[in-house]
């Protein structure tokens, strides 16, 4: 058969590649090869971490294919900085630079040359003290622990290195060992900072304010938005400060259930000799006023859950608590005075216990909900 002259110089490429083949493994290998030890040593489980620093070395002094060396003094650096030798890390980074300066390793040295820069502060002192515990999850979730690290940032030199030890101590005890006066101290003493980038002091900030809400120091909470209004977002400080409005509603939604609950104790008492009628009443109403609630809390329901953000919730609750109200209203009114003045404040009582009834459903359930209402 016969091979036309297009088959003959594909063949003949072919076989020149299969030719050139194991030159461009071996010279691959030649380059790599430390390099892919190293890899494999850093992979395995656990990480044979010596053998991998010697690939690694015999990598860089190979110097025969620059992004190879580059990767290797990333990768060494990456090593050192693990086991708290910054200097030597730093001197990586540098050499990582030097040897690949395109490569996408220089740039990530080059970030990293930076961070270690900005908190090489008293010969890296801090930073070893500091990532000694933030590296070990159990340390870091260690009450002994965290106070003392307290104690050593307390000696710290201002930098990030003490920013990042508050800022680490405040969010462990908000979270996790729940100790939330020991975090607004904390909190405070990073808003204080004068070395700080501006993203950790708004985020602290922010942590703050929220803490002091959680604990119920609105006054607190509201005189440090209006202090530093800068540092949050406009949206946010509205919604603290409207926190007071809401505190103000809260108390006068008290005051309306009180004075409902104890006028209509005063009025059945009074009216005793007239508590069957009053049963009567609430018996005879009783129907018309499930089918009311019924409809209230299923159609709300049904409406909210629409809507993705929608929760049925709050009007199945509601209903739940309107019934009650209205059928003890019924019995008020049945024992009650019937003069059109007596009538008249029972029914405006009424509607405002409702109303409060509302509002603290809905601050207990979904206090977003109220934002709707500028509270």
């Amino acid at each position: 058969m016969r091979l036309s002259p297009l088959a003959w110089l594909s063949s003949g490429l072919l076989a020149w590649l299969l030719l050139l083949l194991p030159a461009a493994t071996a010279w691959a290998g030649e380059s790599r090869r430390d390099l892919d030890g190293a890899n494999a040593a850093l992979s395995s489980e656990p990480p044979r971490r010596d053998a991998a620093r010697a690939d690694l070395r015999a990598a860089i002094a190979a110097k025969d294919e620059p992004e190879a060396v580059a990767e290797a003094d990333f990768l060494l650096g990456r090593l050192d900085e693990d086991d708290g030798a910054y200097p030597q890390a730093m001197a990586d980074d540098a050499a990582c630079i030097a040897a690949g300066p395109a490569t996408r390793w220089a740039f990530r040295a080059s970030d990293r040359l930076d961070w270690l820069r900005a908190r090489s502060e008293a010969d890296f002192g801090p930073l070893r003290r500091l990532e000694s515990v933030r590296r070990d999850p159990s340390l870091s979730s260690d009450p002994a622990t965290l106070d003392a690290l307290a104690r050593d940032a307390a000696r710290f030199p201002p930098g990030m290195v003490r920013v990042e030890a508050r800022m680490l101590l405040a969010e462990a005890w908000l979270g996790r060992l729940h100790r939330p006066d020991d975090a607004v101290t904390m909190l405070r003493l990073v808003t204080e900072e004068k070395k700080i980038d501006p993203l950790t002091m708004r985020l602290a900030e922010h942590e703050l304010v929220d803490a002091l809400v959680a604990q119920g120091r609105l006054d607190e909470a509201i005189a440090e938005v209006t202090a530093h209004p800068t540092r949050l977002d406009n949206k946010f400080v509205i919604r603290v400060k409207r926190l007071r409005t809401r505190r103000a509603v809260r108390l006068v939604a008290l005051g309306v259930l009180g004075a409902f609950g104890a006028l209509v104790l005063f009025g059945l008492l009074r009216g005793r000799r007239q508590l069957g009628e009053a049963a009567r009443a609430v018996r005879a109403l009783a129907p018309t006023a499930i089918l009311f609630v019924g409809f209230v809390a299923a159609g709300g329901g049904l409406l909210a859950s629409k809507y993705e953000t929608g929760n049925a919730e709050p009007f199945l609750l509601f209903g739940a608590g309107l019934l009650p109200i209205i059928l003890v209203a019924r019995a008020w009114s049945a024992v009650g005075s019937q003069a059109p003045a007596a009538r008249i404040g029972r029914s405006f009582l009424c509607a405002a216990t409702v109303a409060a009834a509302a509002f603290m459903l809905l601050e207990s359930v979904n206090p977003q909900y109220l934002e709707g209402f500028r509270l």
